[in-house]
């Protein structure tokens, strides 16, 4: 009895041991499996690293100073040039009258160099869509001198401003030195004696003349 007492509890360890086993090669699996996973997960993380990417263009050159035109002027009087009847009055004029005005372009307090062009163009005067001031354009010509050179003989309405960093092929876009004194043009307007004919009698419009200034840098646009 005692030995079949023995056999059993034998047999129990035995079974207890078989039962134990399983579950240690399973709790070792698992720590296998888990090993695993960290195994493949680690090093992926790992080889991730956060760097700066940066896009970024050439650069936009400036300088610090002032940039003044404020001085500039244009003469109070039209002064005629040409023309029977020999009235200043711009509205007067008929083929052939040519009247002219002093302009002036100060560099005031500017103590860096700067670029500069002379810009026109004919406004509307009483009630706006006529088209009066563009008909007039198509034959209102104007001549710009700067000394004894002359920059500029054309129409009007080739001296609208332009889009920003449009150059013009013209002396009326130029560079203005900083160690330069002022610069004086004669503007004179003009009509020619052919090409106005009856269809621009009554047309009225009004000219405007301006001087617009830049830092004398590639990507700097006009002020207005």
């Amino acid at each position: 009895m005692e030995d079949k007492a023995g056999r059993s509890r034998t047999r129990s360890r035995s079974r207890s041991k078989a039962r134990l086993a399983p579950l240690r090669v399973q709790i070792m699996g698992s720590v296998f499996f888990l090993g695993v996973a960290l195994s493949l997960w680690g090093p992926m993380a790992t080889t991730y690293s956060w760097m700066w990417q940066e896009v970024h263009d050439a650069g936009h050159e400036f300088a610090v100073g002032i940039l003044d035109i404020s001085d500039s002027s244009f003469g109070s009087e039209w002064h005629v040039l040409r023309g029977g009847n020999q009235v200043v009055d711009l509205s007067k004029m008929i083929p052939g009258d040519a009247r002219q005005i002093k302009a002036t372009l100060s560099k005031g307090s500017s103590d860096l160099d700067f670029s500069y062009k002379i810009v026109a163009r004919v406004k509307e005067i009483g009630s706006p869509g006529t088209g009066a001031a563009q008909k007039l354009e198509e034959v209102l010509r104007v001549r710009i001198t700067e000394g004894q050179q002359e920059v500029y003989d054309g129409l009007v309405r080739d001296l609208h401003q332009d889009q920003p960093g449009i150059s013009r092929s013209n002396g009326t876009e130029s560079e203005f030195r900083a160690s330069e004194g002022n610069k004086t043009f004669f503007i004179t307007v003009y009509l020619p004696e052919e090409g106005v004919d009856h269809t621009y009698q009554s047309l009225g419009g009004e000219l405007e003349l301006r001087f617009l200034a830049k830092q004398a840098t590639s990507d700097a646009i006009y002020a207005e």
